[in-house]
């Protein structure tokens, strides 16, 4: 077979070279090669070069070596030999190029193939379609530095590709028997990997991917009963839901017989489910409906979204999956695998799927107007007389009416926050929720810089209140949250069953920590910068009443105490509450927060009949009462305590009725002024200071006593039938 294609004996040489202790490479793996080789020699330019390569290829072998060290070695020897037996230094030169070729290097790969290179590299390639295959591959096994895991690879990759070989002849050749005997050696060496973990690959990502395909289903059939935009119009089509959801229970179909195969028709089919689901997401993106005030997006939209994405990343997984041979038998590997694979289908519909469509309807479903100009703070009602400073027209319960460091706001109705600027009235920015109808309730963040929004069926959300912007939505878990303090921020939650928990909360609705008592026992708290002093109530056991002290930052306890208070504000750096019974409070005392010590106790006369309200103004404590049983229907009696020692400072009787319906019946401004709100027989506003006389005045015929009174800053607001009235 030499055939003088070089004079002399070279060829002598190199056929002892495929001879000696070798196993792999021997005289019939040359032979092989050689004999291929005249089959396919007339495609190449170059027919000596290519048989001389043919040769060279492996005539220098080393059971350490890999394919490529090999083809170095070889191609090293071809340009020291060849050049003694006349070759030219370009066929040299050709022929170590083909040599170093056979060895795989993707390096001189990248510098391209030509007809001598594809013709050399199909008449190595030869033996994969030959009756010795087998034979060669466990020569291999034995006589070669073999990586298992490369050569499984490199059989995957040769299987999935469109042709094995890279000359026509050879493909009509040799393509069937080559692809039989790489299946059969990829059979075998899935048996070199330890039978319990075989397959594991394979199985979880097919479960994955089929768990997926489902899930994506079962986002379409809910998706057909949600409204595609909020409020429901009868003319909404739901054909597009219906469509999705059958492609998704064909994609589901489809996917749960590729995954059991490894050819060609498996891998094409899996891809299918990924045009589907660019398809529906493209559709559903171009058709989603604008968000105003007055409408926005349905639940149908996030699912019809997560059914597209849903299909995408089943068949991405699907396609993984056929990349790797099934598993002959069902082993642990395998059951682990597809156990792992429903957990983390479990994970994904919990920790991505609900959050981001739930993170999409927050954001789908707000719409926000106005100018964001600033706002006129220095503002304050000095209540002469009855007349108005401004009037903003709109329905609204004056209990749902907050002042921030930009403004005031007020809640309107259906979904909709407006901030209003002291000064004039006007608003400056609407929030509007369009996936609710509940009126929200607002508390102040931050100093005044945010607002917490609250709706009964969404949960929290906090607005910047200078822009309106929202800047954290909380998760759903939080939505039973009770505020029991807003500034500094503290949350609890009441169970059913076991401990009621206090929690120290973040402006994102995060949780630093987390306090509980225990079971039996009630929770309130008061915050103060660094503090949090927490009232136990216990309703079992012989316990009693007991005061706790915890650190703000971190939720640890610093002190403990018997004892209670209720109604519990910080004034002045200390917390401040009634203590006795609830029904009837014997004083009034006020704790240092950082060591429970009692400061003072300032004592509440016992013919006081009403209920007491406290309040803070300013470093004065205002306590709010009727001055007896008899005179409760004529008279309300106010009181101011020096924060800082307990002392009374004043006490005054103005003659309005005092009444437990009328809400709220009065507001105290920072500054300490006490107004009151009389509607026995005239409408009019009593203003009360420390120091100064009571003054009455009559208030315009327009205004709703009934409504009562409430302070923004020192703006005094009260309302009108339809309109919100702040008082010059």
């Amino acid at each position: 077979m030499w055939d003088d294609t070089v004079p002399g004996a070279l060829g002598d040489e190199l056929v002892g070279r495929y001879g000696g202790k070798r196993v792999a490479y021997r005289e019939r793996y040359l032979v092989g090669v050689l004999t291929a080789l005249e089959l396919l020699e007339q495609l190449c330019t170059d027919p000596v070069a290519v048989r001389l390569a043919a040769w060279f290829h492996r005539a220098e072998h080393a059971k350490a070596n890999t394919a490529r060290e090999d083809a170095e070695a070889s191609a090293q020897l071809a340009e020291e030999l060849l050049p003694t037996y006349g070759v030219t230094a370009v066929r040299t030169a050709e022929v170590a190029r083909l040599v170093r070729l056979t060895g795989g290097d993707p390096a001189h790969e990248a510098q391209g193939r030509d007809a001598n290179a594809d013709v050399l590299l199909d008449a190595v390639d030869a033996v994969l379609a030959g009756s010795q295959s087998s034979a060669h591959a466990s020569e291999l096994r034995r006589d070669t530095r073999f990586d298992e895991k490369a050569r499984r690879a490199q059989i995957q990759a040769m299987l999935a590709s469109e042709r094995i070989y890279r000359t026509q002849l050879a493909h009509e050749r040799y393509d069937e028997a080559a692809r039989a005997s790489l299946t059969a050696e990829l059979a075998l060496l899935e048996q070199l990997t330890p039978p319990v973990w075989r397959g594991w690959q394979r199985t979880g990502l097919s479960v994955f991917a089929v768990l997926i395909a489902f899930l994506a289903f079962v986002a379409g059939v809910a998706a057909i009963g949600q409204p595609w935009r909020i409020p429901a119009f009868e003319s909404d089509p739901k054909w597009q839901a219906i469509v999705m959801a059958l492609l998704a229970a064909a994609a589901f179909a489809g996917l749960w017989w590729a995954v059991r195969r490894a050819d060609r028709k498996a891998r094409i089919l899996t891809a299918v489910p990924a045009a589907i689901g660019l398809v529906c997401l493209v559709t559903v993106l171009l058709t989603v409906p604008p968000t105003t005030g007055a409408s926005g997006v349905g639940q149908r939209v996030p699912l019809l979204v997560i059914l597209s994405v849903l299909l995408i990343l089943a068949s991405a997984a699907a396609f993984a999956a056929t990349r790797f041979a099934p598993g002959v038998t069902r082993n642990r590997g395998q059951m682990l695998a597809a156990l792992a694979a429903v957990v983390a289908v479990v994970l994904v519909t919990l920790y991505v799927i609900d959050p981001l469509q739930r993170a999409y309807m927050f954001s789908a479903n707000e719409h926000l107007e106005g100018d964001h100009q600033p706002a006129n703070l220095n503002v304050a009602s000095v209540v002469n007389g009855g007349d108005r400073l401004w009037t903003n027209t709109g329905r609204l319960d004056l209990g749902a009416t907050v002042a921030t460091a930009h403004g005031i706001a007020i809640a309107r109705g259906r979904g909709t926050v407006e901030m209003l600027d002291p000064a004039t009235g006007q608003t400056r920015w609407r929030y509007i929720r369009a996936n609710t109808d509940d009126e929200p309730k607002l508390s102040v963040l931050d100093g005044g810089q945010q607002l917490l929004v609250s709706y009964d069926d969404l949960g929290y959300f906090v607005l910047d209140a200078d822009t309106g912007k929202r800047t954290a939505g909380w998760r759903n878990r939080t939505r039973d949250y009770d505020i029991e303090d807003n500034d500094p921020l503290i949350t609890g939650k009441s169970v059913s069953k076991g401990s009621d928990k206090l929690y120290g909360t973040n402006l994102d609705g995060s949780n630093r920590w987390t306090y509980e008592p225990g079971r039996c026992t009630s929770i309130s708290a008061e915050a103060t910068a660094d503090m949090v002093v927490v009232e136990l109530g216990h309703s079992c056991g012989d316990l009693p009443d007991q005061l706790v002290g915890l650190d703000l930052k971190s939720g640890g306890k610093r002190w403990m105490r018997d004892g209670s208070l209720s109604k519990m504000m910080t004034v002045g750096g200390l917390v401040v509450g009634l203590e006795g019974s609830r029904d009837n409070p014997q004083q009034l005392t006020a704790l240092d927060p950082h060591s429970g010590e009692v400061r003072w106790h300032s004592e509440i006369p016992q013919e006081w009949a009403c209920s007491i309200r406290i309040e803070a103004a300013a470093n004065r404590v205002v306590l709010l009462s009727c001055p007896s049983a008899a005179t409760k229907d004529t008279h309300t009696v106010v009181r101011f305590v020096d924060a800082a020692n307990g002392q009374v400072v004043s006490t005054v009787e103005p003659s309005v009725r005092w009444s437990s319906t009328l809400n709220p019946q009065y507001a105290v401004t920072p500054s300490g002024r006490v107004f009151l709100v009389d509607d026995e027989n005239v409408c009019r506003i009593a203003k009360v200071a420390e120091g100064a006389a009571v003054a009455f005045f009559d208030l315009d015929p327009a205004v709703k006593c009934r409504n009562g009174v409430i302070a923004a800053g020192e703006l005094i607001l009260v309302s009108g039938r339809d309109s919100l009235i702040a008082l010059r």
